[in-house]
């Protein structure tokens, strides 16, 4: 296989053309043919052999697909059932022995050592790890960025109103303790899971940091995608119009209120030159930065924003280290709450089961005991199901559908809740109309209606991809083809997409001002004179509209999708389809994820081995970030 491998990248350096077997196998570890490509061009050594190279592929891309599980490094001595071990056995050659051949001394000009004075080298070996040399420089530099931010005085807060922390609501002693300690340090970490009011911290943190001085033009807020920053401004305001007693700081607060942006357009992105405009040599203008969902930052992002903040600056980071890490490679936010201690508050109680939310209540109780130490059984909160006609829809629930059950289950979905809306035909078939004067009469409403509609609820999925209706794609295709009865009049069953039907774009188009993760919905519109398909956002209380052809490679459906698209998201209902038996993608942080998605119905779609496994589980990052 591998020698397959590589004389097929030789001859067709296209990864359209590798043979079906390989790329299998390359999915099956979380890697493309681009990842095959990279690793041929890192064995493109001209001291060696073509067995040596051969092996150096693997090397290459044993490393690779232990990134793509998230880690930033790699045992040179694989352990079972790692991602190296695994690619070796899944190329006939578990008997490499990796240690030795990265120590070859005929690979010098590919592998350096850590800490040697000379140019820097694609891979690094350090102690038994081997890393790539880009992701080990990233670590490094944060590490000692991290201790200078620390290093940095801040002005002895002053007195804080106790107004602010009691109005909105009044705040638990751990909420206060998190709000004096954030004043008082130039690095704040506050973890904490739903409904234990990191967004009233914000605001009371906010409001103190204008009473003590700070002008509010020189506070950023942001979040790592475009949905999670559109939410942590939303839920601030929701606050802030809550307060009784509005002093000059709320009124400024509410009057001026600073956007929330995703960390990409904090830092300036350029996507014509891959380069951020903000970074060590040009730092933010911000002299707080405040951060939400800081948990789903990859290592290399966060080392960005550390090194673009401004001499003097504070960073505050909110997030739950107990979600499932970023989908890049690292953990930065974990390792960061881990050796921070005198700077992270965690936030423990549960604030809904006091707003007399029942049933949230219930969601956060079975997601905290998912993660108590020792527990390997189902919680006790979860309620069996006997039958799909027992299903209540309330707190946290569990189904074990065979492959029928599981179809019946997304026919009864797609009937009682993608189409509960009752306006939902009408809305979804209805012809909008979009020119230089906006939209037309009573588009605005309508599309309000249908967005508001699908932020409701959404299928949650561990696997992409997988047989029998287990994956998002799967899914998303079966309800794209029974959409198809509903709103498809006059269209093939094979186009991509329906009116009605929620989409979410793939990747950042920062032309248009729109990102990754991004949920919309398609619709017709009259563009001028020309009826098309659109695919229409949110844009603060208004709409975006974009012709479909346009987007076409950077959308997909999202009647469902995966765990890791959903954090930064919540509904108040969502379905939970998780794989059969002991697979591997089964952890606690994903069913924890999963899980705390949901504000008021969570249904676990799966068998009790399933549960039991991910309990056994946990997604552990291999980092070198020596923080500490």
């Amino acid at each position: 296989m591998p020698e397959t491998l590589a004389s097929v990248l030789d001859r067709h350096p296209d990864r359209h053309l590798l043979p079906f077997g390989i790329q299998r196998t390359l999915r099956a570890l979380n890697l493309d043919e681009t990842h095959a490509i990279h690793a041929l061009e890192l064995a493109r050594i001209p001291e060696v052999d073509e067995p040596l190279r051969r092996d150096v592929i693997l090397l290459a891309l044993s490393l690779l697909a232990a990134q793509a599980q998230g880690h930033t490094r790699m045992p040179l001595e694989p352990g079972p059932g790692g991602p190296a071990e695994e690619l070796l056995k899944a190329f006939d050659r578990a008997d490499l022995d990796l240690q030795r051949l990265a120590g070859d001394d005929r690979l010098a000009t590919l592998i350096g050592r850590a800490g040697e004075a000379a140019p820097p080298k694609p891979l690094l070996i350090d102690g038994a790890w081997l890393c790539s040399g880009r992701l080990h420089g990233s670590e490094a530099r944060f590490a000692a960025r991290v201790r200078e931010v620390r290093a940095r005085t801040v002005d002895a807060p002053g007195e804080v109103p106790e107004g602010i922390f009691t109005d909105p609501v009044p705040l638990d002693p751990a909420q206060r303790e998190a709000v004096t300690r954030t004043l008082s340090r130039p690095l704040a970490i506050i973890t904490g899971g739903p409904g234990t009011g990191k967004t009233s911290i914000v605001v009371a943190i906010l409001r103190a940091l204008l009473h003590q001085g700070v002008h509010l033009e020189s506070v950023a807020l942001a979040a790592p995608t475009g949905k999670a920053a559109q939410r942590m401004g939303e839920a601030i305001q929701l606050a802030l119009n809550k307060v009784r007693v509005r002093d000059e700081v709320v009124e400024a607060l509410l009057k001026h209120f600073p956007e929330s942006r995703t960390l990409h357009r904090l830092l300036g992105w350029h996507p014509a030159s891959e380069t951020f405009r903000h970074g060590a040599g040009s730092p933010l203008a911000a002299q707080v930065v405040i951060v939400d969902e800081a948990s789903m930052i990859g290592q290399e992002m966060m080392e960005r924003l550390f090194q673009a903040l401004a001499p003097g600056a504070r960073i505050i980071l909110l997030g739950d280290a107990r979600q499932l890490p970023s989908v890049e490679p690292g953990s930065a936010f974990r390792d960061l709450v881990a050796t921070q201690g005198d700077c992270t508050s965690w936030l423990r109680e549960n604030h809904r089961m006091a707003n007399g939310d029942e049933a949230g209540a219930n969601i956060l109780d079975v997601a905290n005991a998912l993660l108590e130490e020792g527990r390997t059984a189902e919680p006790e909160g979860v309620r069996v199901l006997d039958s799909l006609d027992a299903w209540k829809g309330w707190g946290v629930e569990r189904w074990e559908p065979g492959d029928q059950g599981l179809r019946l289950f997304l026919d009864r979905w797609f009937q009682e809740v993608v189409l509960a809306l009752d306006s939902f035909q009408t809305l979804a078939n209805r012809e909008y109309s979009h020119g230089p004067a906006g939209w037309g009469r009573g588009d605005t409403e309508a599309l309000h209606a249908l967005l508001e509609h699908h932020k409701k609820a959404r299928i949650l999925c561990a696997l992409r991809e997988a047989a029998n209706l287990r994956g998002m794609e799967g899914i998303n295709q079966a309800l794209h083809t029974w959409m198809h009865q509903v709103t498809g009049a006059g269209l093939r069953k094979d186009v991509p997409f329906h009116a009605g039907e929620p989409v979410m774009m793939t990747a950042n188009d920062y032309r248009r001002g729109i990102y990754n993760g991004d949920q919309g919905i398609v619709v017709r519109v009259r563009f001028g004179d020309e009826p098309r398909q659109g695919v229409v956002f949110e844009a603060g209380k208004d709409h975006k509209v974009f012709p479909v052809d346009a987007l076409r490679t950077q959308i997909e459906l999202s009647y469902a999708m995966t765990v890791h698209k959903a954090q930064g998201s919540e509904y108040d209902r969502i379905a939970m389809v998780l794989p059969a038996g002991d697979h591997p993608a089964l952890t606690r942080d994903l069913l924890y994820t999963g899980i705390t998605r949901a504000r008021r119905q969570v249904i676990l779609l799966g068998d009790a081995r399933s549960v039991e496994w991910a309990m056994e589980n946990r997604s552990e990052r291999r980092s070198g970030a020596r923080v500490d």
